[in-house]
């Protein structure tokens, strides 16, 4: 069928792409010493540590949940409606667990409206 998707090259991606976010390394920050300057460079490495680490769990997150899915037979179908998602989207958005409708619904409810 044309929107099957193939469940064994996703989870091969998907496992290369966990594999690569293990082995990258996020180096430790330096205590902070010197003047301002060095102070302001120390926290802003600092700051940008702690995003990237945030970054890579939340990825592997993803990838764990997608994985999941695969094992349960549920990839590729939406959380919401339980119908198939488009392989289009899936192979923009591997991790993707709502079909572009139940997705852009739920994007709707979560801009906050202006207020009168």
């Amino acid at each position: 069928m044309e929107n099957e998707l193939d469940l064994a090259a996703v989870r091969k991606k998907l496992e290369d792409e966990r594999a690569q976010l293990l082995a990258r390394s996020i180096p430790p920050v330096e205590q902070a010493k010197g003047d301002e300057g060095d102070l302001a460079a120390t926290a802003q490495q600092k700051e940008r540590a702690m995003w990237l680490a945030n970054d890579q769990k939340q990825r592997l997150a993803q990838i764990d949940q997608a994985l999941a899915r695969i094992a349960a037979g549920k990839y590729g179908i939406c959380d919401n409606c339980g119908k198939p998602i488009l392989r289009e989207r899936m192979e923009a958005n591997p991790h993707a667990t709502l079909c572009i409708q139940c997705q852009s619904k739920s994007e709707k409810r979560q801009v906050p409206r202006p207020k009168a």
